[in-house]
């Protein structure tokens, strides 16, 4: 009689902790690798970040980048991902570089999507100089609970539990 209630006490003490222990699942944010397309005469780069409570999706955030003008190049990296703990976040970094085209003109498109809004900086430049170069850094920071402190001139959006921030900033140099 004794190892029957033995066993029952240990079956209600195991289902009782595994219970427990699977409400709470972890939540975790991650990025795709920053893809970047160059063209002769145009980068495109994008970065998705989703952010999830176990299989709960939970923040949704995509950043689109367009420079257009003559003799483009860009770098894209993951700065940091993921921190261990609260809040979690993902930063990516762009820096994209081009000279006028034939008529001078050059710019670009930045748009930061989410679920239910998006967010844009857009700017056009005439530069008359042919040997100008332009280039352009953007600073994307997307995920969950605090993000890290954003700079005045940024753009910031939030989205339910979740939250993005974008900062571009344009520079001439060689000109």
């Amino acid at each position: 009689m004794r190892s029957v209630v033995a066993a029952l006490l240990l079956v209600a003490v195991t289902s009782g902790g595994a219970t427990a222990s699977a409400a709470a699942p972890a939540a975790r944010c991650a990025a795709a690798r920053p893809v970047v397309s160059v063209a002769e005469t145009a980068v495109e780069a994008r970065v998705l970040t989703g952010c999830t409570a176990g299989e709960l999706g939970v923040f949704r955030a995509s950043l689109e980048a367009r420079v257009h003008g003559s003799s483009c190049s860009a770098v894209a990296s993951e700065v940091e991902a993921d921190p261990v703990f609260p809040p979690q976040w993902v930063r990516a970094r762009l820096e994209a570089v081009c000279g006028p085209g034939e008529d001078g003109l050059l710019g670009s498109k930045i748009t930061v999507r989410t679920r239910e809004h998006t967010r844009g900086l857009a700017d056009e430049f005439e530069d008359t100089n042919p040997a100008a170069r332009h280039r352009w850094t953007v600073e994307f920071v997307a995920g969950l609970g605090d993000l890290p402190p954003a700079p005045a001139e940024a753009v910031e959006h939030f989205d339910g539990p979740g939250g993005s921030w974008l900062r571009a900033d344009h520079e001439v140099c060689d000109g």
